[in-house]
């Protein structure tokens, strides 16, 4: 089985990204990172929700603007 890894860069806190999931979320701003869980929380302005999402970027989302 071959396996892929998108060279995308990662998100850090204050970034602010654009989700490509099948979950059609709009742009979002990065509030925390945890490395421990490899997750960040991401707050949704549009949809009015916040999201824990995989932080390692495997394609998933894309770094807007970085601070």
């Amino acid at each position: 089985m071959r396996t892929f890894r998108i060279q995308a860069p990662n998100a850090v806190e204050g970034d602010f990204i654009k989700d490509k999931s099948p979950l059609k979320r709009s742009m979002g701003f990065v509030q925390e990172v945890n490395l421990l869980t490899n997750m960040m929380k991401v707050k949704f302005p549009k949809i009015g929700r916040e999201a824990w999402i995989v932080w390692e970027n495997h394609g998933h989302y894309v770094v807007v603007k970085t601070t």
